[in-house]
């Protein structure tokens, strides 16, 4: 092959000037800018166009629910159970116990689903955590975001928190759903905002266990008074509740209304260490961010030295209207 037929591809690929005679210099080829990326837009049905109303579901602790109705429970639910599954997505915990000696259990383990089958905008991710390792910043498959320009991103904590504390956010777009899970010290913690219109289909379904939408069976609901432990005594453990200082900026806060009674409850059942403190502080955090106008500002604790069950034991509520009844029968007969 001649020089000439070597060049003349690189000439046309490169849009060179074809050389002149006497050797004329040959101009260097233009470098074109590329056009700026623009991303693409996701389809119409990767957008979220519902009401803007949403509803929180949170589960920390011994562990302690805040339902999608806010109805506040303790409950000892050991083993795997749902908390949330819908067409979208589904949510569940493993709990196992705190101690030998008592009833309550602890979140060990977070997995959740996030499903196709409903839509176009995502593959099936599935993302799991346990609380003995740190909390994974990707899906299991290794990826971090999918779907049509991030419809589902997990955003992890960047921030050094004291005691091992961790969190990873993750989002999907098309449901506007945000889901934390929080790990602090040896246990899991979760919240979840979804949109009103995927609750209220939950709600609909009454044979559909789910914490978040129908709460703790009652066979698994434990009354704060009976169940709560005698590591620490009930002044020592506010004490503890109430101290903010090896808390990270982002969950100090003054723990009112439940957080603080199940803080309380917490220190007193397995001692004033950093784990069970830290997760009500990060847990009223999720709620400040996530629902803040369920909190009532109640800085008065619960007093768990009392000796006898507290009212808003639903068996004691039970007990107590069947003695009712019994008595009015009673009178009726004599």
């Amino acid at each position: 092959h001649t020089t000439s037929s070597l060049l003349n591809p690189l000439n046309l690929r490169y849009n060179c000037t074809q050389h002149g005679h006497g050797g004329s210099h040959t101009p260097r080829p233009h470098h074109h800018t590329p056009p700026p990326h623009v991303p693409t837009m996701p389809p119409p049905q990767c957008t979220f166009h519902g009401r803007h109303r949403f509803r929180h579901c949170g589960l920390f602790g011994d562990p302690h629910l805040k339902t999608f109705s806010n109805e506040y429970q303790t409950c000892r639910v050991r083993g795997a159970w749902p908390l949330i599954d819908n067409h979208y997505l589904a949510v569940q915990v493993t709990n196992d116990p705190v101690l030998d000696s008592s009833l309550a259990t602890a979140t060990t383990k977070v997995t959740i689903i996030i499903k196709s089958s409903s839509t176009p905008c995502t593959p099936e991710k599935t993302y799991e955590a346990t609380a003995d390792a740190p909390l994974p910043s990707t899906f299991i498959d290794g990826t971090y975001r999918s779907g049509a320009d991030g419809s589902v991103i997990i955003v992890p904590s960047l921030e050094a928190q004291p005691g091992g504390h961790q969190r990873v956010e993750i989002y999907i777009r098309y449901i506007e759903t945000t889901l934390l899970v929080r790990r602090v010290g040896k246990y899991l913690a979760f919240s979840a905002k979804l949109p009103e219109e995927l609750v209220e289909a939950s709600l609909q379904n009454t044979e559909d266990l789910q914490l978040c939408t129908r709460g703790c069976p009652l066979a698994e609901r434990m009354d704060l008074v009976r169940a709560r432990g005698h590591a620490v005594t009930w002044e020592a453990a506010l004490a503890k509740c109430r101290d903010t200082n090896e808390l990270s900026n982002d969950i100090v806060n003054n723990l009112t209304d439940y957080y603080l009674d199940w803080c309380v409850f917490d220190a007193m059942t397995a001692g004033v260490g950093f784990d069970f403190t830290a997760a009500a502080h990060s847990a009223q955090a999720d709620v400040l961010r996530l629902d803040p106008s369920s909190l009532k500002n109640r800085t008065t604790p619960l007093y768990l030295n009392q000796p006898h069950a507290s009212s808003s034991d639903p068996l004691q509520r039970i007990c107590l209207y069947l003695l009712l009844c019994v008595l009015a029968l009673h009178r009726l007969i004599s």
